[in-house]
């Protein structure tokens, strides 16, 4: 008998797993009906991704992408006939990108990328630095003396920038985790088996489920975003950390309120378990 009672390996009964969903956020003031749908894609992606086999990382997974992808939308009403604007923060459950789409930080101003002959991309950042891209690993090499990475969000483009002919793309938060800084989707494309297609193609990262990619990969490696934490650090035979796990994604940030949020995943889980026998775990 298995010693890892959150040992799972099979899809979950969408349906008892909706239906449990509905009853414990219901009445969370950001919830809305229209995250169902988005919802039952990522309990696919769970089901289908052989990486997660411990119900405890699929209920962070989901307690994070209920926190992260929480946005404002914008609502019209009519009132006595005239029609008014509000924006209500809601669930959604899909990729979202960035609030202020990184204003005033150093990621800020936009880069352009140009895919070399050799299949390795040129980047020149607004204030002329310039990095080489290679194609097989993500990582950049400078190009011009002194190269930093970021520019100062204030600045003026450097006739460089201006004069350069490649394609001008902004790297700010994408997903269902923010992905940040072109040299970020660099590395994440590589790692996902890409390319380089993400720094050529940022808005990639809000289709579904290149989104749920990079957000399991990184949580089970410990890679970009979660700079060096990963799901085996706070979840593994008996040991539960819901608080400190959320150092993957943004240091202790609400890191109380997901804990409470990822037990509530984690009992639907159990819930809408499919009993069926699986494999022992190595």
């Amino acid at each position: 008998m298995s010693n890892q009672p959150y040992f799972y390996c099979h899809p979950f009964d969408k349906f008892k797993f909706l239906v449990e969903f509905r009853k414990q956020f219901t009445s969370d003031p950001h919830y809305t009906s229209s995250c169902l749908k988005d919802l039952e894609q990522i309990i696919e992606f769970i089901g289908r991704d052989t990486q997660i086999n411990d119900l405890r990382w699929a209920a962070y997974l989901l307690a994070t992408v209920l926190v992260e992808t929480t946005s404002p939308k914008t609502e019209i009403h009519q009132v006595h006939g005239k029609i008014l604007k509000s924006k209500a923060w809601v669930i959604t459950m899909k990729p979202v990108t960035e609030f202020g789409r990184g204003a005033g930080r150093n990621y800020f101003l936009p880069v352009k990328v140009e895919k070399l002959s050799t299949g390795n991309v040129l980047v020149t950042e607004f204030d002329g630095d310039q990095f080489e891209i290679d194609s097989l690993s993500g990582k950049a090499v400078a190009k011009t003396p002194k190269a930093t990475l970021g520019a100062v969000c204030n600045i003026k483009p450097n006739s460089s920038y201006v004069n350069n002919k490649g394609t001008e793309n902004r790297y700010y938060g994408r997903g269902y985790t923010q992905l940040t800084w072109w040299s970020n989707y660099a590395r994440a494309s590589v790692a996902l088996g890409m390319g380089l297609q993400l720094l050529l193609k940022p808005d990639l990262v809000l289709k579904p489920e290149i989104a749920y990619r990079l957000m399991s990969h990184g949580m089970r490696t410990g890679e970009g975003f979660a700079n060096g934490h990963r799901f085996s650090d706070y979840f593994h035979g008996d040991i539960t950390d819901y608080v400190n796990a959320r150092r993957m994604v943004n240091g202790l940030n609400r890191a109380h309120e997901i804990a409470e949020i990822a037990k509530k995943f984690e009992k639907i889980l159990i819930d809408s378990k499919v009993d069926l026998k699986c494999p022992e775990p190595a």
